[in-house]
């Protein structure tokens, strides 16, 4: 399991002159889940504190949270319930809390359902994580199961004043998908944890401490094993590169419903000599796993929102080749244009990788990663401007307390 603290990076923007209070609504806790939405969010709450604003959140799972003033979590409790179970809970646990709140906040659009009827005249901020209903189609839910995400969704989009996307392309997902006005939605990146990620260790050091290998060529991918992230492909990829460089060696990263059937996978293939996968990792030891590998890969073949992962290898001063879906152009072409992979199809990942192993494909150096991350994505930035989106919403839409 993910073990989260939070390192201080001093915000350079001056408190806002009026307080506020939000509720901020999530899903899951970091330390339960593997993904960038626990991570987002965990990094968000924790932070907007310091800019003067105060925050309760509301969380499944919620362990190992972080003692920090302003900052109250609490807990919908285990996620092993029935859904009408969790339906009842939801809308008790957050009825309870809304009292004196100026803005709620929803990050997971199932957690607050329950209760919209209960906001009454509060206004509602979205943060708009992906299209879940058709994330859950790829990933073979049922139709009842799609229908209901979808019908979801839509009402709480429906009750929205304002959404923030993490990317232009998230933009126009929720503009054609849920046909949400564009003057209601503000872009902002996700942020990164300069302090987390640019440890002061050599890639020596980083697979010493790992126990890898030191004169292997290390190739990363950190992901949820889930079939939109393209997987699969990878591994098929690794079988062609291999062929000409034997001692290639693929580490995996993260946990999902795949993970029997990509060792599986890997074991057809007779590709466990090349491939690892390493499961769920702790906050110190993710840092120390970019830093070990040469460079790192995001192949994704569907909606790719932002792609967290792909700023933390940067900051860790690792270079990471990614495909041409969704988001992942948006951030790494201003960086390089080699980092951007022609499609997400094994016979292109496999060129991509060989053409780094052999120095056909030039990569940007560990400074120049590091001084784009900390230059475009730092989250004392960031939250500043979620933050002022927070407050112009609050101030358009009367900034009257709703007890």
């Amino acid at each position: 399991m993910l073990r989260w603290s939070i390192v201080g990076q001093a915000a350079t923007v001056r408190k806002p002159c009026n307080k506020m209070k939000l509720l901020q609504i999530g899903s899951s806790w970091l330390s339960y889940e593997f993904s960038g939405l626990e991570r987002y969010y965990a990094e968000l709450v924790a932070r907007l504190p310091r800019l003067g604003t105060e925050v309760i959140g509301l969380v499944y799972e919620l362990n190992d949270p972080p003692t920090v003033q302003g900052l109250n979590l609490f807990s919908f409790g285990a996620q092993d319930k029935s859904v009408a179970r969790q339906f009842v809970d939801q809308r008790r646990i957050v009825k309870h809390y809304l009292g004196g709140i100026d803005l709620v906040v929803s990050h997971c659009t199932p957690s607050l359902f329950p209760s919209l009827k209960q906001l009454g005249d509060r206004p509602l901020i979205c943060h708009f994580h992906g299209p879940r209903y058709l994330e859950r189609m790829m990933e073979g839910a049922g139709a009842i199961s799609v229908r209901l995400s979808r019908y979801i969704e839509r009402k709480v989009y429906e009750r929205t004043e304002h959404i923030i996307v993490l990317s232009q392309y998230m933009k126009r997902v929720l503009m054609e998908t849920y046909r949400f006005p564009e003057k209601k939605i503000s872009v902002v990146p996700g942020g990164v944890n300069l302090e987390q990620f640019q440890r002061s260790v050599s890639r020596g050091e980083a697979r010493l401490e790992l126990g890898l290998p030191m004169e292997r060529p290390i190739l990363l991918t950190v992901r949820r094993l889930q079939q939109r992230m393209g997987l699969q492909n990878l591994i098929d990829a690794t079988g062609h590169v291999v062929r000409d460089h034997s001692d290639l060696l693929l580490l995996i990263a993260g946990k999902g419903a795949l993970q029997k059937e990509l060792n599986q996978y890997i074991e057809t293939k007779k590709l466990s000599a090349n491939i690892r996968i390493v499961g769920a990792v702790t906050d110190h030891a993710l840092p120390l796993l970019y830093k070990a590998a040469d460079f790192s890969i995001v192949p994704t073949i569907k909606y790719e929102g932002f792609g967290l992962i792909l700023v933390e290898s940067l900051a860790a001063g690792t270079p990471v080749l990614g495909t041409p879906v969704g988001a992942i152009p948006e951030v790494l072409s201003p960086l390089s244009s080699s980092l951007v992979l022609e499609s997400s199809e094994p016979r292109h990942l496999a060129e991509g990788i060989r053409e780094v192993l052999t120095g056909r494909r030039v990569l940007p150096t560990m400074k120049t990663c590091e001084r784009y991350a900390a230059a475009n994505y730092a989250w004392p930035t960031i939250v500043s401007r979620i933050n002022s989106v927070y407050q112009s919403v609050l101030t358009a839409t009367g900034g009257a307390r709703a007890n």
